[in-house]
């Protein structure tokens, strides 16, 4: 208490969430509705931010506030004004639970779905043709996991789509939307080896946490809405892996992480990878004067993530001096490199990007997500649920300009296409056919 009375702007941000938080509660809305989630996200993690643990994180400046505050209105009012044009046109309510409108063939789905899991798998061959083995059972994961051996890296296009497979086969996991017994079963099955494939092959907090975050976010549409008290437990969840990894890592040298002596640290960590993100977009609008403006990308950086399948990305990047998506040369604190996606937009587009590209993504992202009450296929959703997580990870790393979800999404079309409509590669359940027969006589 006393540290948040030291602090008011803390204080005020973390009542903004709880009043946001009770709000949701009692008229029993979804906590992952895009403009709710970046509303408890940014009001969380500032207001940790501004505990000011370190002295790194100072006060934020006016044209930082300016910055912040400008982009979360632009993609409030974007989710705003898309809700009312959707409730204007007749656009039915999400429901509690969804479910397939119309025929899908989730046989077809189930196997097509092993194409993103042979995608992944080469990066699981990969990282073992380097290291002798899946990285967690290798005698010090720390030397693969501090990148002082980068060879196995060269796989992380394949080995961070984990959360891809774990996607297409959560849809089908879920009695609400997949009649299959059997397909929902295997899907499961598929679902819990994935994740702890994963993990074993290279336990990065990022990684693993898409992948499990991917079927919290599928769960809460297919199973039922979370409440606040599950969302906090699992918020604590979290930071215990979170610490997990980091001692796995060596981050916190070799100390033992239940010392006494390094409590602080331990509890410092998480703090940092918090608040960096923070203070680094402060210091990049405030920079000292000796440091030079960073090159103007007019746009062309903004497809980095499709650059880079194609090969090209990084050599533009080096050819015109730009960053690569993780800000390097803008830090104030060595090591903690990382700075949200606010900063990517003012990089590529200029002083509008900060407010346009938010309200375009607040439109896109709210139209997704009340699409998934009228889809036909699983499309609609696997989407809506990557988006949720950009949400999340953007304090930490811009998501359109990463590679792999681009490589998720091709996979979530391609599946879903498929296996939609009556001409599907492979024949749907006659149990199933029959069924929906029955039903329609």
């Amino acid at each position: 208490m006393e540290a948040l009375l030291a602090h008011p702007e803390s204080s005020v941000m973390f009542a903004l969430a709880v009043v946001a938080l009770v709000l949701v509660s009692i008229f029993k809305e979804d906590f992952f509705r895009p403009s709710t989630l970046y509303f408890l996200v940014q009001m969380v993690m500032l207001g940790v931010s501004y505990l000011q643990f370190l002295p790194e994180m100072s006060d934020f400046n006016y044209s930082t506030w300016l910055v912040w505050g400008g982009g979360m209105f632009c993609f409030v009012a974007g989710c705003f004004m898309t809700d009312f044009a959707w409730r204007s046109l007749g656009g039915p309510p999400l429901q509690d639970k969804l479910s397939v409108h119309g025929e899908y063939n989730w046989v077809c789905h189930f196997f097509l779905s092993f194409s993103a899991f042979a995608y992944f798998f080469v990066g699981v061959i990969g990282v073992i043709s380097v290291a002798g083995n899946l990285v967690l059972l290798t005698d010090n994961p720390s030397i693969w996991l501090t990148g002082k051996d980068n060879n196995v890296l060269r796989f992380a296009d394949f080995f961070t789509s984990g959360a891809m497979v774990v996607g297409l086969f959560a849809v089908a996991s879920f009695k609400s939307m997949n009649p299959v017994r059997w397909v929902r079963y295997a899907s499961r099955f598929m679902v819990a080896f994935t994740i702890l494939l994963s993990f074993m092959t290279y336990p990065s907090r990022g990684i693993n946490m898409l992948c499990i975050g991917m079927f919290i976010i599928l769960f809460n549409y297919l199973r039922g809405r979370f409440s606040w008290r599950s969302l906090s437990v699992m918020t604590m969840l979290a930071c215990i892996f979170f610490v997990a990894v980091a001692s796995l890592k060596g981050q916190y040298g070799n100390s033992d992480i239940t010392d006494s002596k390094i409590a602080r640290e331990v509890a410092l960590l998480p703090y940092k990878y918090v608040a960096n993100n923070y203070w680094n977009l402060d210091y990049a609008f405030n920079r000292w004067s000796d440091i030079p403006e960073h090159e103007w990308t007019y746009g062309i950086d903004a497809f980095y993530g499709i650059t880079h399948l194609m090969h090209i990305g990084d050599g533009l990047q080096q050819s015109f001096g730009w960053d690569t998506p993780f800000n390097e040369s803008i830090v104030k604190y060595p090591g903690l490199n990382t700075i949200p996606y606010l900063w990517d937009a003012y990089k590529d587009f200029g002083l509008p990007g900060i407010f346009l590209l938010p309200f375009f993504f607040g439109v896109v992202f709210t139209f997704c997500y009340h699409k998934t009450a009228v889809a036909k296929s699983p499309l609609t959703l696997l989407l809506t649920a990557t988006f949720m997580m950009w949400i999340i990870l953007w304090n930490f790393t811009t998501g359109y300009k990463q590679s792999m979800y681009w490589v998720w999404m091709s996979f979530f079309f391609f599946v879903c296409t498929v296996s939609s409509g009556s001409r599907s590669i492979l024949p749907a359940d006659p149990e199933v056919v029959g069924e929906v027969e029955e039903k329609t006589v």
